[in-house]
């Protein structure tokens, strides 16, 4: 499953320091820890560049403040403390307590000690920057001056400040691939290049609009006269914040090797499958191959959350990668947004369980009344969540030749959450205090949902739970960890009104699993942190087996994350960073099996 929108507790800074790209140092008329300093975070996947600015005041009390420009993250007020050349600074309220400890060199242009979070330690070290490269460093990230151009169509960029410690670099990129619309996509450069399709988009006289579901939020702005700029604002919630888009002559979102370019060696076509007793209509592709027909094909299904057929992460298009290579291996691929996202109608936030069984259903019975179909031979591929809906479908179409499981559940939802909550804190640095805090309250929280209370007497509960784990945060940790105001609504709380969590939470896969009959693969990532392996994949064989199911394989693949992605430490920080979307062994895993099964059937 992706990392969950209601994640409890989260950490800004998990990661270790070290000292690696410094800014050269400037010179200095006396040794003093007060100035502008500049090091590195060093990620799993290479270095961060962090800024620090110590100042003493007439009355020598200190203070301090950190950035992390590629983060976003502006201006985080520190506790400092400086005793001849001892310096100390810290970041109350975050997570692990982050605290630095080092010395000034005997001649002022450097500070080198240890950087401790949750238990660890590792080296770190500061190098003395100039006032004027630490101001030009708060200007915010650098945008070059637009490009005149005509017409929306094309790549734009801009920094969004929602808050005075938070600038987010978002890349526009509208399409004018089918003459008679435009299609945009928002990409939020600094939040792991998450994709926000338009669900609308305007253009008259100048006069821009865009609409976006998730989150829900518009922007509403006018070109200028050579088409160099977009100047406008940003309204999500009942807050607007200035925001503008200048054109750039490329695209300035992460490129992902992986993505198709066209023209594809195979058919391409937009369809529409009617969910005729839901009332639903999934707007979707369907990739068929060139080869003589009629062809085997499957049904992707999209892990949790609101998903487009793309099944976008991190930037990454795994879906698109993985029909992609399917259809290179001759087997014909449907894929739809999710009902309620992008083209499809419907209502996602009222949607449970079973009426995502029923859409997979929809799309299986539309493609049997395809003639390039061999309506013998149509499978699932659910991903995550999705590996939970393809047994339920399995189970009541009887006629569904074989599923394919990735990262698919064998466990009750709670008991995958606390273990991926445990797992994903440890990888960012935590320590089993922490650790031990988070799980008490995750168990608490899942306790109210599962209970029979309903949405206010839950979000009241809720809220007691949750005011008293941020009881100890000041405003501005509260601000810089994404958290709301004391006393303001928190959205966590809508957990309480989430009918497809609740109902979720109340679901044994093991049950539909015992009832499945057809073939089976199951593929889980060995560094999967958000379903974990080896329990997930024992408690699917062991039901299966159960059900006397004897026809499927389950199989750990080392080196692999949740998105199966050749990965380090398998943390979902590291998705946006690798730039694999989909290990090519595992894509040949999946076309192999499903060919080997196609071939064995009648």
């Amino acid at each position: 499953m992706k990392p969950p929108a209601f994640r409890l507790l989260r950490s800004v800074f998990a990661w270790a320091f070290f000292a690696a790209g410094a800014a050269a140092p400037a010179a200095v008329s006396e040794k003093t820890a007060a100035g502008h300093w500049a090091g590195a975070l060093m990620l799993p996947t290479g270095p961060l560049e962090i800024r620090v600015e110590l100042a003493r005041a007439a009355d020598q009390a200190w203070s301090g403040a950190l950035d992390v420009p590629a983060q976003g993250v502006r201006n985080f007020k520190l506790s400092v403390a400086v005793e001849g050349t001892g310096v100390r600074f810290a970041m109350a309220g975050v997570p692990g307590e982050p605290t630095y400890a080092g010395s000034l060199s005997e001649d002022g242009t450097s500070i080198a000690g240890d950087f401790t979070q949750g238990g660890a330690r590792f080296p770190f070290s500061l190098q003395r920057t100039t006032a004027e490269a630490a101001e030009a460093a708060k200007a915010g990230p650098a945008i070059a001056p637009g490009i005149a151009g005509q017409g929306l169509a094309g790549n734009w960029l801009g920094v969004l400040q929602p808050t005075p410690n938070l600038q987010l670099r978002l890349a526009l990129d509208v399409s004018n691939a089918d003459p008679a619309q435009l299609d945009a996509v928002l990409i939020s450069l600094d939040q792991q290049n998450a994709r926000m399709p338009a669900a609308g988009l305007s253009e008259r006289d100048g006069r821009v609009r865009l609409e976006f579901r998730r989150p829900v939020a518009v922007f509403e702005g006018t070109m200028n006269a050579d088409g160099s700029e977009l100047v406008g604002t940003w309204t999500q919630g009942n807050r607007g914040t200035p925001l503008v888009f200048r054109r750039q002559a490329k695209s300035a979102a992460v490129k992902r090797p992986q993505d198709p370019v066209k023209p594809y060696p195979y058919l391409e076509h937009d369809v529409m499958v009617k969910n005729a007793g839901a009332g639903v209509t999934l707007a979707g592709t369907l990739t068929v191959p060139t080869s003589p027909g009629p062809h085997p094909a499957v049904v992707l299904i999209t892990g949790s959350g609101p998903q487009d057929r793309d099944e976008q992460v991190a930037g990454h298009r795994t879906f698109l990668v993985l029909a992609d290579h399917l259809t290179r291996a001759g087997i014909a691929v449907l894929r739809c947004d999710d009902r309620g996202v992008g083209r499809s109608t419907g209502n996602f936030a009222a949607a449970l369980h079973s009426d995502f069984v029923d859409d997979t259903l929809a799309a299986v019975a539309w493609l049997r009344g395809r003639s390039e179909i061999d309506p013998r031979h149509i499978g699932l591929i659910g991903h995550s969540e999705g590996a939970m809906v393809a047994p339920g479908a399995a189970v009541k179409s009887p006629e569904i030749a074989f599923i394919v499981l990735l990262a698919g559940p064998g466990l009750p939802l709670e008991q995958i959450m606390l273990r991926q909550g445990r797992d994903v804190a440890l990888a960012m640095g935590n320590d089993e205090k922490f650790v031990a805090q988070n799980e008490a309250v995750q168990r608490e929280v899942f306790r109210i949902l599962g209970s029979e209370l309903g949405p206010t007497a839950a979000a009241h509960a809720l809220r007691k739970v949750l005011d008293a784990q941020h009881a100890t945060l000041s405003a501005e940790q509260r601000q810089a960890l994404g958290l709301p105001k004391a006393g303001a609504p928190n959205p966590q709380l809508k957990l309480a009104e989430s009918p497809w969590l609740r109902d979720l939470l109340r679901i044994d896969p093991r049950e539909a699993l015992q009832k499945v009959k057809c073939p089976v693969l199951a593929l889980t990532g060995e560094k999967d942190l958000q379903v974990a392996a080896r329990e997930n994949l024992s408690a699917i064989e062991a039901a299966l087996t159960a059900g006397a199911n004897r026809r499927f394989t389950a199989k750990e693949l080392p080196g692999l994350n949740h998105l199966f992605q050749t990965c380090r430490v398998g943390a979902p920080y590291e998705y946006a960073q690798i730039e694999e979307t989909f290990s090519p062994s595992a894509l040949q895993e999946i076309s192999q099996w499903i060919g080997e099964t196609v071939r064995g059937s009648p």
